[in-house]
């Protein structure tokens, strides 16, 4: 008997069996480093380099924000400005205000603040969607007398 007409076709089977596995691992691997990475989730953030925490921050689908932080600079401060703008202008702080806290305190620092577009127009958006920009604070160590001005991202889903 011929055993060898079975062998060359199981052979056969086994090698194709083996490339479509190959193209399916491929195309997997295609699809979920160049096409799905698009529908992941977006992570809300909202952070500052040194001296001050976010500790719960949103904005309203009419573009407002409201932010509670906690700041931890070592020294009592007040804080006397702050923006919320997609703008890469430091100098822009619009909110003037006179918040006190203590090393450590956490309190809400702003209700209802505009946030802004780099076109300078309020960023309303719709529920779901997210706003991302820049917040300026501005603050003096209260007992040491020196002014700081911190720059933070924001990424905000609307409200």
């Amino acid at each position: 008997m011929d055993c060898r007409k079975g062998q060359s076709a199981v052979e056969y089977l086994s090698i194709y069996a083996i490339a479509f596995a190959i193209v399916l691992v491929v195309l997997a691997t295609v699809y979920y480093v160049f096409i799905a990475p698009g529908n992941q989730p977006i992570t809300p953030i909202c952070k500052f380099p040194i001296d001050i925490n976010c500790v719960d921050f949103y904005v309203t689908s009419s573009g407002n924000l409201t932010i509670v932080i906690r700041q931890t600079s070592g020294h009592p401060i007040t804080v006397t400005g702050l923006n919320c703008t997609a703008q890469n202008n430091p100098s822009a702080v619009t909110k003037s205000m006179n918040v006190q806290f203590n090393e450590g305190e956490q309190k809400l620092l702003v209700n209802n603040q505009p946030c802004y577009r780099s076109n300078g127009d309020v960023a309303t958006g719709s529920v779901g969607s997210y706003y991302a920009g820049k917040l300026y604070i501005r603050y003096n160590e209260t007992d040491t007398g020196f002014s700081h001005l911190l720059v933070g991202d924001i990424v905000a889903q609307y409200e």
